[in-house]
């Protein structure tokens, strides 16, 4: 830990401590700095960009600050309110470490519960999976060049889905997803706690024979890998005429 001696440091974050377990969604963040004072957390060294994230907007319970001329103003306001505070500082990591529950290795959260949540991010990533309509896939392959597809992989959900993986993914409407350690995310979505997404994996898939897939409201399914098949149009063809869409 050191003592600060900055007078203008950027951007604070002030939070009660027994609101602390909700800065998770920032943890991962190197930069920041932590200080606990009597019954208060600080956290300072964001970026500009960190500070007006979906991650820190986020965050219930909380004081933004701007330093300007040796005093903190509330974010996006004129007047200061406080002077900078000098406390010991010490990386976000080491303040706030994650302490993993032991796991009933027989079943997944059955006794200890990790509350596993999907958060809005502005991380940006190729997506690598979607889920489309089997009637709009129907309408673009029936024209599409068979280049298109070769790095295209697929499988049946349902009688009215499937998921497309690969890239570049067909340019048709779906849900799209991105790859984070074997879990297929939502674009746009990670896990709070983003340190245990391989931990996650690992208890729920530790064969590796599943993709694991998220919806948004923090549910999963598995799909298994050995149901995926390259993506033709006569792959297409064939199982669209077994689930019934086409009729002989």
């Amino acid at each position: 830990m050191e003592k600060d001696t900055t007078n203008d440091i950027g951007y604070f974050l002030l939070t009660n401590t027994s609101h602390k377990d909700d800065l998770a969604a920032i943890r991962s963040w190197k930069n920041l700095r932590v200080a606990f004072v009597s019954d208060e957390v600080w956290v300072r060294d964001f970026t500009p960009t960190q500070i007006k994230s979906v991650e820190v907007k986020s965050i219930p319970y909380k004081t933004l600050y701007q330093s300007k001329n040796s005093k903190l103003h509330l974010l996006d306001s004129l007047l200061p309110e406080r002077n900078i505070p000098s406390f010991l500082w010490t990386p976000i990591e080491r303040a706030l470490p994650i302490a993993l529950p032991s796991f009933n290795h027989n079943f997944f959260g059955i006794q200890e519960k990790v509350p596993i949540k999907l958060v809005p991010t502005e991380t940006e990533a190729d997506a690598v999976a979607m889920i489309a309509s089997l009637s709009d896939m129907k309408a673009y392959l029936e024209t599409a060049p068979a280049i298109r597809l070769q790095k295209l992989s697929w499988a049946v959900l349902n009688r009215n889905d499937a998921i497309i993986l690969g890239k570049p993914l067909l340019p048709i409407v779906g849900e799209t997803f991105w790859n984070r350690n074997g879990h297929l995310l939502p674009t746009g979505y990670d896990f709070q706690l983003p340190i245990l997404s391989r931990y996650i994996q690992y208890k729920i898939n530790p064969d590796s024979m599943y993709w694991v897939m998220w919806n948004k409201n923090d549910t999963h399914f598995l799909l298994p890998k050995k149901d995926i098949e390259p993506l033709t149009l006569s792959s297409f063809r064939m199982t669209y005429l077994k689930i019934g869409k086409i009729r002989s």
